[in-house]
This record gives C-alpha cells, structure tokens and sequence, in this order.
C-alpha cells in the first residue's frame, strides 16, 4: 500500500502513551439524554494502532477500502498482492471482533469467498471463537447499481454481523411495513415485520451517487446513512458506544448524535477528520 504504513501487525505495537479518549455518557437508568454530554469524536490515526488503545465497544463498524487502487486524499487503496490486502482485512477483523460485543463488516464482493474461507479456518484450527460468536451474512441490495452492458451489473454489497453470545441486540427498533400490510391484509402486524438479512423494502437504499443531496462531494465514497442508522438501531441504545474504522465522511458520527449514542471515528487522512469535525461538531484528536 502507498503513502501510509498500515502493516498486518500494526495493532500489535505499543502506543508510546495511554489515549485517554473516551468516558461513558450513560446516565442513570431512564435518565433524559443530554447532548451536550454525549461523546463525539474523531480520531486521526490508524485505525490497527488506535483501536487498541480506546475502551470497548458495544458495537464496532467497519468499511475498509477495497484494494481497487482508488487514490483517496493522503493515501491510496492499494496493497502489494492480493493475499497481503486479505491478511490486512482479517486483521481488521479480528481487532475489531476483539473491542466490542457486535462487530459490523462491510466489504467489497470480490474478496466474499477468500475472507469466509480465512475466517473460517481461523475458527477451527485451535484459535477458535466460534464458541464465542454468532456470524451472520447479510446482503446490502442497493438500486442504483453500477450499469454494465455486458454483464450483469454489481448490485450488492456483502456484510458479516459479529455478535458475540449473549449479547444484546433490539429487532424491534427496526421494524418496517410488511407487505400485508401493504395489501391491507387485516392478518397484517400493526407493528410491522422484522427485516431479514437481505435488505430491500425499507432497507433498499441506492449507493449515495454524486448528485445525491447526502453526498459529501469531498470523499468518493459514502455509505447512506440509512443502512448505518439500521445497524446502530439493531445493535445499540443511547448510552452505548459506536467506534467507526474508517470514518470517510462521518456518517457513523451523524447518525449516533441523532439517535443519542456515543461515537468515535478513527481515520487516517487529516482532509477527512477535519472536514467530519466541520461538519459534525466532533472532537479532532490527532495521534
């Protein structure tokens, strides 16, 4: 990779002093949430390095570039070799499987059979943690998908859900409008329906494409914040902490302030963290 050092190992060397980066907003049980005490901050750094060094969370969120050579401001998505690109992207895992209770990755679909296959060696060669974890597949279907008039065009996003056993998580906070409902069928829920794990109906959200009122013209790459606010919904209640990997444009960072949960975003370009702390209120901590 170019213009960074984010080795394999980089998480494993000792920070040269203690971050003191995050103190829980929880209040007493049904206390108002006061937003002028909720965390928001963003991390300038590497996120192998940093993570190491923050306090656990409930929930992590990970969407680390693809190896697809794009030139992102102050470093480039490009790795040396395939293999050295899929040891990285396990050890983003695993980092981020190990700080927190539920671990979100999203991931570009070409590396979907080389990663399960690490994973799942990994989990049953005597460093097992399938003992310890549910891993769940979801698939992020979105319209507005890359147009390919030779093929079929790429129209999904593969993601793994980490959630370690007996951790808690909240379905009905993202229940959405089942289609008996949307027949008027009089068996329908009132309450709606759980979504599964492929999300369309509510959960069919487009790639957030340049002249998309949510897009930050200065990144190339944005995930709605729909598809973020579901996961925080599923995983987490105010109080809680969120960690993003790879900030990009601080949606992580938007969506818990709306909803009243602690967030800190780590991300390694400087442009980035300080255009997220502009347009967020964040807190810039740069390592």
């Amino acid at each position: 990779m170019k213009k960074t050092d984010r080795s394999v190992f980089a998480g494993r060397a000792a920070s040269s002093q203690k971050i003191r980066l995050y103190t829980s907003s929880r209040g007493p049980p049904g206390a108002a949430k006061d937003v002028t005490l909720m965390v928001n901050k963003i991390i300038c750094g590497d996120c192998l390095k940093v993570l190491p060094e923050l306090g656990k969370a409930k929930m992590i969120f990970a969407d680390p570039p693809d190896n697809l050579g794009v030139k992102y401001e102050g470093f480039e998505d490009q790795w040396e070799s395939d293999g050295e690109y899929l040891d990285w992207l396990s050890a983003v895992t695993h980092l981020g499987m190990r700080q927190s209770r539920i671990f979100w990755l999203s991931y570009y679909w070409r590396w979907d059979f080389p990663l399960k296959a690490e994973l799942w060696r990994m989990g049953i060669d005597g460093r097992g943690w399938q003992d310890r974890w549910a891993v769940k597949p979801y698939v992020w279907w979105y319209t507005f998908g890359q147009h390919n008039k030779n093929d079929n065009g790429s129209c999904f996003r593969p993601m793994l859900r980490f959630k370690k056993i007996g951790a808690q998580i909240y379905p009905d906070a993202i229940r959405e409008q089942s289609a008996r409902q949307r027949n008027n069928d009089k068996r329908a829920n009132p309450g709606g329906r759980v979504p599964g794990d492929v999300w369309d109906g509510v959960w069919q959200e487009s790639r957030v494409c340049g002249s998309f009122k949510e897009k930050r013209k200065w990144h190339l790459n944005q995930h709605p914040e729909a598809i973020i606010e579901r996961m925080v919904k599923l995983s987490c209640k105010p109080g809680d902490l969120v960690i993003d990997m790879f900030a990009g444009t601080g949606t992580a960072n938007r969506v818990c302030r709306r909803l009243g949960i602690d967030c800190i975003g780590i991300e390694i370009s400087k442009f980035y963290c300080e255009k997220i702390a502009e347009e967020t209120g964040a807190q810039l901590v740069i390592i």
